[in-house]
């Protein structure tokens, strides 16, 4: 008896709120799949958490997290499998920009042939942008969609790491 009103409460809270919840998805989403996919995962989340969300007094600000967090979530791991396709060529790509004399290339320093040791010191978040700038060509603004980020942290982010790494080349000199 307990379990039917709980599947109770379930049906009746999701169908007041699931309407709402697919308009959310469909606006964040780019494609209609994509939407059924972030709609599905929620819809999951809430059967997982019910249990917890019954002493709320309103389930829907939680519903919007969700949405929120596993709309990122979705961008991340996109943007990760995207990164793992293009990041196959870069050793090449960055003998490339070695002779062209780019930030990676000290001239003065045989050594530093060994890029990935120079890049090391970048976070992972670093690195990426720096090598889908200088390597993949991408602009702010398209680095911007692809990592959910704005334009404007993608630039302070790459100045930033641009910085580090002639900081680290200058002690080489």
């Amino acid at each position: 008896m307990i379990k039917d009103a709980s599947s109770n409460w379930i049906e009746s809270v999701w169908l007041l709120n699931s309407s709402k919840i697919y308009k959310l998805c469909e606006k964040k989403c780019s494609s209609v799949e994509d939407a059924k996919d972030l709609f599905q995962t929620v819809a999951l989340k809430f059967c997982q958490n019910a249990r917890f969300l019954r002493e709320r007094n309103s389930v829907y600000p939680w519903l919007l997290r969700v949405v929120h967090n596993t709309h990122c979530d979705m961008i991340e791991k996109d943007s990760q499998v995207f990164m793992e396709s293009r990041l196959k060529c870069l050793p090449e790509s960055l003998d490339c920009l070695a002779e062209e004399r780019s930030v990676f290339y000290n001239p003065r320093e045989s050594n530093l042939n060994d890029y990935d040791k120079l890049l090391s010191i970048l976070t992972p978040l670093e690195r990426m942008i720096v090598e889908m700038t200088y390597v993949g060509g991408f602009s702010s603004e398209e680095l911007s969609s692809v990592i959910g980020l704005s334009a404007l942290s993608i630039r302070k982010r790459r100045c930033f790491a641009v910085s580090k790494l002639r900081e680290k080349l200058s002690k080489y000199k």
